[in-house]
């Protein structure tokens, strides 16, 4: 008997995950500032928004604190790990905060591990929330959960 082992080409369906991304009426922490002397003619609402790309496993993430000072704004999120596994896929999580401020520089820190995607670049990683608290002696929170 004469065997012969390899592989063809044929055209099979495979099943293919698709993501969708649906607007759905949802409870979204809302900060209205007060400003001092009345001078609230430049506040206006903004969304306050992070977000992790993930891998192996699936994770949480929440905005624990904001501190404000001057016309800054420092956003504080935890980034958590869960036990669910989503194998070699990848996964965004986001959390979100509506403020109504003025206009002010926005800086975002995450604590947690940092995930090893490109995406991940653009907010400061931090492992412990005590390396920030004790740089924000000076600031005030805004909002804290």
């Amino acid at each position: 008997m004469d065997v012969n082992v390899g592989t063809i080409t044929k055209t099979v369906k495979i099943p293919k995950v698709v993501i969708v991304m649906e607007e759905e009426d949802d409870e979204v922490s809302y900060i209205d500032v007060d400003m001092p002397d009345g001078d609230d003619a430049d506040v206006e609402e903004r969304t306050i928004m992070v977000e992790a790309e993930v891998t192996d496993t699936e994770h949480t993430i929440d905005i624990r604190k904001i501190f404000a000072s001057g016309e800054k704004l420092f956003v504080v999120a935890e980034l958590s790990k869960t036990e669910k596994s989503i194998g070699d896929k990848k996964m965004r999580v986001s959390d979100q905060v509506v403020l109504n401020v003025p206009n002010m520089d926005v800086k975002y820190y995450i604590v947690g591990e940092k995930p090893d995607r490109i995406f991940n670049s653009k907010y400061t990683y931090v492992s412990d929330m005590s390396e920030l608290e004790a740089d924000m002696n000076d600031y005030s929170v805004i909002y804290q959960q």
